[in-house]
């Protein structure tokens, strides 16, 4: 079983302190064959793979969009999805480019919420490492009852936490191959929390620096 890491930030974020060979070398330090980037409205750091792709890591090309109901993820996506448009208008758009259209966080109190009710999702995210409560939980719930295929991430915005949350499938290490596994349904997650005192403190740290 190979295991990745399906929602990273690196510095391309505008709340992110993770250069892409951090994350590299954190999600390799953790048994990660892989993780998927996914900045914030931006697909800067996306120009870096060919540096650090190979045949013993995968980097999954990615966004994470803000649609006007909530956040979206989108892996396999390598170009600009515009932000602010509706959650439908954002996961089609997403789709049309080859993507797989995921729910992040979908039940977190710290977020927008809601976001997968209003559009076909290929997957939620069933486990995010900063999602408090029971908002994993319903995630979990809400897939299975829909019968949603699951991922995991760590939704990473520093080194240490890479590889906190992941996905285990059993295919061949590619990127193709990656998503219909995951499209499939053919995912096992696994995670932990990133300590609610580290999340809190991190979350000032970030607010500071932004202002």
């Amino acid at each position: 079983m190979l295991f990745f890491d399906l929602h990273v930030h690196t510095s391309g974020s505008h709340d992110g302190f993770c250069t892409v060979a951090q994350a590299i070398r954190a999600a390799k330090a953790r048994g990660m064959r892989g993780i998927a980037i996914a900045d914030h409205n931006s697909v800067s750091a996306l120009a870096e793979i060919p540096k650090f792709g190979g045949e013993d890591f995968l980097i999954i090309p990615g966004i994470e969009v803000s649609s006007r109901d909530g956040h979206i993820l989108g892996l396999g996506i390598s170009e600009m999805i515009p932000r602010g448009r509706s959650a439908a208008e954002t996961t089609d758009a997403i789709k049309e480019r080859g993507g797989v259209a995921v729910a992040p966080h979908p039940f977190s109190p710290a977020r927008k919420t809601g976001v997968v009710l209003k559009a076909t999702f290929d997957a939620v995210e069933a486990f995010n490492s900063h999602a408090y409560f029971l908002s994993n939980k319903l995630a979990k719930k809400f897939a299975e009852q829909n019968r949603i295929p699951m991922t995991a991430g760590s939704d990473a915005h520093f080194p240490d936490e890479v590889g906190l949350a992941y996905v285990g499938v059993t295919c061949e290490p590619t990127l193709d191959e990656v998503l219909k596994a995951v499209t499939r349904g053919e995912t096992v997650i696994f995670g932990r929390m990133l300590p609610l005192p580290r999340y809190i403190w991190r979350s000032i740290y970030k607010f500071v620096r932004k202002h």
